[in-house]
């Protein structure tokens, strides 16, 4: 099966040339939001449910989801049902986001937004920073150490924390190495369930890869959530935060479902 990953990758560098063409960093740090003071994912799930909750209209795997509530209302909804944060799609081609989409919901809700998209250069952490994001993400399995050292502290020293993406031991231990000397407060590290260059989904990767984590570090589980009583299991074993998108906007009324999950978490 093709690696979808390399070809979202791909896709998004030569979207990028585009948009580097179009808007210059200097208009990029005139925008309103890049002056603004970002607000802490790290403190938030530490003090809350532990929800990211996310906007994205589809999927490469699912396709549309057909959800008829608007940005607005989703991302509203999400704050008002106690989510800790949202997770913002900004990639087109493949999930339907755009920037303006990231631009809309910081003028929506006073939670944090993590900039949900492949992140291969460092303009695109400006654009993070420009369009109103709190935190960006980190895919270990598009970046090299290198990579990974150089834009993770561009985006600190731009005030945005990091969650850093991973899928197996092998990239856990190359983000150990790559965050050593790193606050532990500006980052956190999410165990994606899903196998991106096949999209299979097992939860018992979060489980396997958990006692691997460098102390201190705060550990999501992201993808493939759908059931609180997981989410209760996952909490017992240490984790702190929860990414959950399909299983909101596969329904008519996402806000709604993920108040009924976050209900359900704490009964």
């Amino acid at each position: 099966m093709e690696d979808i990953l390399k070809k979202i990758t791909n896709q998004t560098a030569q979207d990028l040339k585009a948009r580097k063409a179009q808007t210059p960093l200097s208009d990029l740090r005139s925008m309103k939001p890049y002056s603004r003071k970002p607000v802490s994912l790290h403190a938030s799930l530490k003090n809350g449910s532990g929800i990211i909750a996310e906007h994205k209209r589809q999927s490469p795997s699912k396709g549309s989801f057909h959800c008829p509530a608007s940005l607005q209302e989703v991302v509203k909804g999400y704050e008002n049902a106690g989510a800790s944060a949202i997770s913002c799609l900004t990639d087109l081609p493949f999930f339907g986001g755009t920037l303006d989409d990231l631009l809309e919901a910081r003028s929506q809700v006073n939670i944090p937004i993590l900039r949900k998209d492949f992140m291969i250069d460092l303009y695109q952490i400006h654009e993070a920073r420009a369009y109103g994001a709190d935190a960006i993400l980190l895919i270990a399995a598009c970046l090299n150490n290198e990579e990974l050292k150089t834009m993770s502290l561009e985006a600190i020293n731009l005030g945005l924390e990091i969650l850093f993406e991973v899928h197996d031991l092998e990239e856990l231990n190359r983000i150990k190495e790559v965050t050593t000397s790193l606050n532990t407060s500006k980052f956190v590290i999410g165990v994606n369930n899903r196998d991106l260059k096949r999209f299979k989904t097992d939860i018992q990767n979060s489980k396997d890869l958990l006692p691997h984590f460098p102390e201190n570090v705060l550990a999501i589980s992201e993808s493939g959530i759908s059931d609180p009583d997981i989410v209760k299991e996952l909490k017992t074993l240490g984790f702190e935060g929860f990414l959950i998108g399909e299983n909101f906007m596969k329904t008519d009324l996402p806000g709604a479902s993920c108040e009924q999950f976050i209900k359900a978490i704490k009964s």
